[in-house]
């Protein structure tokens, strides 16, 4: 009956990988007969959850029912066949004696074993059928809002797109009218029917730029409420899969065969301490409760068994100072075994030394470069790493290739024992696949210039490319700055538990689009940073951040450490806000297409310097930026609202003015910034 090792496929307890969310019909369960609703992949971002909330195959459900009632059968005509043994065929047989009666004792324990596990099989079946028609209803239901989901983003980024195109439309239609208005007046242009025209013209493009902004709300609205269903329908599908998994397991207690394979009892003993845990328990919970159950192997044999749960600790980290004490309670051997086992874990676990981290994420790169199935992004992802890692300070602080894109962080200078740790976090266009290199690059910049600015104190920057960052369609929408501000958060509270008893300044620095995540992380955080650093921000989402008073961010003397600079060349930051719906934390760059008529939103409360470029007092020029890009570089073609710096002159590229001035922010020395600082207020 090994059909019992096979149980847990058909629940998100205990399944296969589903390739981050995909689900997928399992090669023949269409001969069940029951309806697959898992016959295809299936993004499940649009519905706002990182996989599917709904796994399974209501396939192998059935089947697993039928197998269930056909075992039940079979052992109840084991039993009456015994019985019948026992009650005529032995009795009328001519033998007797001690061996007969313990003979026939024998097979009526063996009669009675059968019946309680006929009954046990029944009872399973029927959980079974009960979690078939709760997993097939709990489908329907998400696929249904998963489509409707779709259907909603769809039409939401065609709104939004339509609204961004429209409002260039507006604005220029609205100063041709003006000019005409104006050259009308002053007898410069003797058609009023001209100007008139061009005022309806004006008016006709206001009228739908208006409809364009409702059909925004009203796919929102349709979005929220398909995202809320598929919601209800993972609670409903978990509440109905832990009934499922508590009734199976009563059912089959002590129906499970002997298997005496050391991996397979140590998978076992691993379920067992697992199903301990608290079902209320949340999944960041779950999962530091597992580390404290199980021993390196049994932690490593479960990997084995289920690669997902890799992801899901990267996913749902556990806290980190939980971690962390669990870490110092352990023996050295202890550690090391852990290590050993589970280096994909540990080297994505915020909360541990950063050596240890390093080395674990160092044995799993080694691996990826033998996979046979690594994708384009993921072979270029090694590439970078490889010239990025040959740089001898450099560590690797995070790696991961199965997220939903790559991710890595990369680390300069002695993280566990540096004065000051720089958190640094990109902005849009930079996933790992193709910044990897020019971020790690842009974080040594920084590194070198806070060792020059600061040289009595040690010092470390982390290149952070922990999460999806967005390109030119997706960089209006507020999720993927929401999602990668709780890793981000993690990692920020991971340096100050790993460090507790020598802890450093911690500072944040990021730039673009990765100022609206820093921001939202810095409203998650359990302990606030020393300081935090925008460079061309791309705005602050209000939603989530009301004002830059809600940041977790220490004070020096009694403002926020909370610096900001926008160079006068940088056009794409302002109006990436602007079209995002952002507040621009530099007022003095604040863009709006209507002009007075509807002001750019402006959120205050930062200290602001210069990236303008001056000159030092020992002569020594620092450089203006002239773009939006953090490096400049040297790029032919159309260069929309300067988003290209050029080369030398990007925010964080050598001797400019702000990555001098970043360095000293981010150091803890902000009364040396060049020209001063100016409060946002």
């Amino acid at each position: 009956m090994s059909w019992w090792w096979d149980w847990p496929v058909l629940s998100s307890r205990w399944r296969p990988p589903t390739n981050g969310g995909m689900r997928k019909t399992p090669p023949g369960s269409a001969s069940t007969g029951v309806k697959s609703l898992g016959s295809r992949w299936a993004d499940w971002s649009p519905a706002g959850l990182d996989t599917d909330p709904t796994p399974g195959d209501p396939g192998t459900v059935d089947a697993l029912a039928s197998h269930l009632t056909t075992w039940a059968e079979r052992l109840d005509g084991q039993a009456t066949a015994a019985d019948d043994l026992v009650n005529t065929g032995l009795e009328a047989a001519a033998w007797s004696g001690l061996a007969a009666d313990v003979f026939r004792d024998r097979l009526r324990t063996l009669a009675d074993a059968a019946r309680i596990a006929s009954s046990r099989h029944s009872a399973g079946a029927a959980a079974a059928t009960t979690w078939l028609t709760s997993m097939t209803t709990s489908q329907n239901t998400a696929d249904a809002a998963l489509q409707d989901a779709e259907e909603a983003q769809a039409d939401l980024e065609e709104a939004e797109a339509k609204v961004a195109a429209l409002s260039v439309e507006h604005t220029a239609l609205l100063l041709a009218a003006d000019a005409l208005q104006r050259a009308y007046a002053s007898g410069k242009e003797s058609s009023r029917r001209t100007m008139l025209d061009a005022r309806r013209a004006e008016q006709d493009a206001e009228d739908t730029l208006i409809r364009a902004r409702f059909a925004i709300e009203d796919a929102q609205e349709r979005l929220d409420d398909a995202r809320k269903r598929a919601r209800q329908a993972a609670h409903e599908y978990d509440a109905a899969e832990k009934t499922f998994a508590s009734a199976l397991d009563d059912a089959l207690q002590g129906a499970m065969p002997v298997i005496p394979a050391p991996q397979v009892a140590a998978f076992a003993t691993a379920v067992s301490k697992l199903s301990a845990i608290a079902g209320s328990a949340s999944a960041n919970a779950s999962l530091m409760e597992s580390l404290t159950r199980l021993t390196p192997e049994e932690l490593g044999i479960l990997i084995a068994q289920d690669p997902e749960i890799v992801q899901r600790f990267w996913e749902h980290p556990p806290p980190p100072d939980r971690v962390a004490t669990w870490w110092k309670r352990l023996l050295p051997e202890q550690r090391t075994a852990f290590q050993t086992a589970a280096p994909e874990i540990l080297g994505n676990l915020a909360g541990l030394p950063y050596v240890v981290r390093n080395t674990c994420n160092l044995t799993i790169y080694e691996r990826a470069k033998k996979r046979p199935d690594l994708t384009p992004e993921q072979r270029k992802v090694l590439s970078a790493l490889k010239d990025v890692l040959a740089r001898g300070s450099a560590s690797l602080v995070s790696f991961n290739l199965d997220a939903s894109v790559p991710m890595v962080a990369i680390g300069y200078g002695d993280l566990d024992t540096a004065h000051t740790v720089t958190w640094a976090a990109p902005g849009m266009n930079s996933d790992a696949t193709d910044a990897t290199r020019n971020w790690s690059q842009a974080a040594w910049n920084l590194y070198e210039e806070q060792r020059k600015r600061d040289g009595r104190h040690t010092h470390g920057v982390i290149g952070w490319l922990g999460y999806d960052t967005p390109d030119l369609v997706t960089v209006n929408n507020p999720a993927l700055a929401q999602d990668g501000a709780w890793r981000f958060a993690t990692e920020l509270d991971g340096t100050h538990a790993a460090r507790a008893g020598n802890l450093p300044s911690v500072a944040v620095l990021a730039h673009s689009y990765g100022t609206t995540m820093a921001a939202n992380a810095l409203t998650h955080t359990k302990y606030p940073v020393d300081s935090f650093t925008m460079l061309g921000s791309a705005g602050i989402d209000t939603d989530t951040v009301t004002s830059l008073a809600d940041l977790h961010v220490k004070k020096t003397d009694v403002l926020p450490s909370i610096y900001t600079t926008a160079a006068s060349q940088d056009h794409l930051a302002p109006f990436g806000s602007t079209v995002g719906g952002r507040a621009e934390p530099n007022p003095e760059v604040a863009f709006s297409p209507a002009g007075t008529l509807a002001p750019a939103a402006v959120i205050r409360g930062a200290q602001s310097f210069s990236s303008e470029g001056t000159t030092l007092p020992n002569g020594d020029r620092l450089k203006q930026t002239r773009g939006h890009s953090a490096l400049g570089e040297n790029h032919d073609g159309f260069n929309f609202l300067n988003g290209y710096a050029p080369e030398g002159h990007g925010y964080l590229d050598p001797k400019t003015e702000a990555l001098y001035n970043a360095a000293l922010t981010t150091t803890g020395h902000p009364g040396e910034v060049v020209g001063g600082l100016r409060p946002t207020r």
